[in-house]
């Protein structure tokens, strides 16, 4: 089981299901801290997700929620979002994630 990471900007934004998140791999050695762009199945107890990894929620000024959630990556994304350099990230990917309905 692996451990990763996300930001939000309050833990409330994070909800169950499937989503498409950042994800910067927590495992020691040379690919700490590596990002990747996925989408995933999301939950906070493992017992209703098939071999999950550790999931840590971090908020904006990088408060560490006490407890973890669970992921499936379900699929490896592009690494990059298209926009502007100065865009917030979070906020295109809430505008892409309302785009989907």
């Amino acid at each position: 089981m692996k451990e990763w990471q996300t930001f939000v900007r309050r833990f409330s934004d994070m909800k169950e299901g499937k989503r498409e998140l950042f994800i910067k791999d927590l495992s020691p050695g040379k690919t700490k801290y590596n990002t990747k762009h996925v989408y995933a199945t999301v939950a906070k107890s493992k017992r209703t997700l098939k071999n999950p990894d550790t999931l840590w929620i971090r908020g904006e000024s990088g408060e560490k929620a006490l407890t973890p959630w669970y992921l499936v990556i379900e699929k490896e994304l592009e690494e990059f979002i298209p926009g502007r350099p100065w865009e917030d990230l979070l906020e295109v990917m809430a505008k892409r994630e309302m785009k989907k309905g």
